[in-house]
């Protein structure tokens, strides 16, 4: 995670020596599984307003909705411990409508979440009489591995602006639709009893409403074109 994280930083500072570039802080994510996200934008020079972005962003669990069912005999449940919440990557493309990187734009995003999963075998499943709980009982010893994807892919409009001393800061409000596939892909699993789970395709509709707020680190030549 953290040769990840510095790779990111040295490919930020790259950008932000040559032309128009910004970074940008989403707090509001925890309902998309994530602590937080980080975006930088940079802007194509000599483009017709066009900038690229790219998000970053550490989840906050793994994906394990429908894991903990009955599947050929025995049950399974998430191991915490050996599991893994992972990191999503958020691109961008943007078209701004007057000038560059502020005021109206249009684009394309997407969300590429990965998260990995150990899934413990046990035979029974039981209710506790105490307090009407359930509970998982006699493991194993087998376990099945997981790996999920949730790839987004979607179009947004939105507005951004620049603020305070100089033009720095920055305010951005997007909102946006598309399109959600959840892939699961299991291992063939390791002393398990019977057979676990198969691998599985969902799809599903995607929304997306947030602000970003944010700091211009270089304008560039080109931070305000003509209107």
């Amino acid at each position: 995670m953290k040769k990840t994280i510095l790779l990111f930083s040295i490919v930020l500072a790259s950008f932000a020596s040559s032309a128009q570039f910004a970074i940008k802080y989403t707090p509001i994510v925890f309902f998309r599984n994530m602590k937080y996200t980080v975006h930088a934008e940079y802007m194509i020079p000599n483009s017709p307003r066009i900038s690229v972005a790219l998000g970053f962003s550490q989840n906050l669990v793994p994906k394990s909705s429908g894991l903990e069912n009955l599947a050929g005999g025995t049950y399974f449940q998430q191991n915490t411990d050996n599991s893994n919440a992972g990191i999503s990557l958020d691109p961008e493309v943007r078209m701004y409508t007057r000038k560059n990187m502020e005021g109206f734009y249009f684009g394309l995003y997407s969300s590429q979440r990965f998260s990995s999963n150990q899934l413990d075998e046990y035979t029974d499943y039981l209710m506790d009489p105490a307090d009407s709980t359930y509970y998982y009982a006699n493991p194993t010893g087998g376990f099945q591995n997981l790996n999920t994807r949730v790839s987004i892919y979607g179009a947004q409009i939105g507005y951004q602006k620049f603020q305070g001393k100089d033009d720095r800061f920055i305010i951005d409000v997007y909102a946006g639709g598309g399109t959600k596939i959840t892939s699961r892909k299991y291992t063939d699993g390791n002393s398990m009893l019977t057979g676990g789970f198969t691998n599985s395709v969902k799809n599903g509709i995607a929304l997306r409403l947030n602000f970003s707020i944010g700091f211009l680190l270089s304008k560039g030549d080109e931070s305000r074109s003509p209107q």
